[in-house]
């Protein structure tokens, strides 16, 4: 869900190798989560509190559904936040060496061409993230990041474009947390805000 301002790209991607279509967790160098074509790099304390954070989804998102058997997929679009709510939106993480920064490889961009014997033959590490798929899904993805760079700068040239300032990113570092927390006030005036914004551009 979000806000679009303009589709800088859209591509049909080849199907997902049939290979791609597991979810298992590896203790190794650190903990990794595979799900499908997607590997999550986490340090165990990471892993731990962000565990918890899903264990207490689960349990959430149970007792709302529970509580409202006519919610249906793709037809409520609200954010209903759960897992601690508005507090947990917004509260740092508390077991990384800085909120915004993961224990391992929090800067890296870096892209593998992958040994002949290897299932998936590209590696693409974003950050933490490890996105894998073979040359063909390659070829289409790397097309596509071409032409959205491409049509953003296009787009910028012709529209001014300022980024407004969110109330999350007030909400930057472990310790200022309990001083800058949000309130309800805060999440109403954007609320607010937005719903103006909308009915301005109708």
């Amino acid at each position: 869900m979000g806000a679009i301002e303009h589709i800088l790209s859209h591509r049909q991607l080849p199907d997902r190798e049939r290979h791609n279509s597991r979810m298992f967790v590896d203790l190794s160098e650190n903990v990794h989560i595979h799900f499908r074509d997607l590997r999550l790099m986490f340090g165990v304390d990471e892993f731990f509190e962000f565990t918890g954070i899903v264990k207490d989804s689960v349990s959430e998102i149970r007792r709302y559904l529970k509580r409202h058997p006519e919610y249906k997929e793709q037809e409520v679009f609200e954010e209903l936040l759960i897992a601690g709510g508005w507090k947990r939106q917004t509260t740092p993480l508390q077991r990384s060496p800085q909120p915004h920064q993961s224990k391992y490889f929090p800067n890296r961009l870096h892209i593998e061409l992958q040994k002949e014997g290897v299932i998936d033959p590209v590696h693409v590490h974003f950050r933490d993230y490890r996105l894998v798929m073979n040359i063909e899904t390659f070829r289409e993805f790397s097309l596509g990041i071409k032409e959205a760079l491409d049509n953003l700068e296009e787009f910028l040239k012709k529209h001014d474009y300022n980024q407004e300032l969110h109330p999350f990113r007030r909400v930057v570092t472990q310790t200022d947390w309990p001083k800058s927390r949000l309130t309800l006030w805060d999440r109403v005036k954007y609320k607010v805000k937005k719903f103006r914004e909308n009915i301005n551009r109708r």
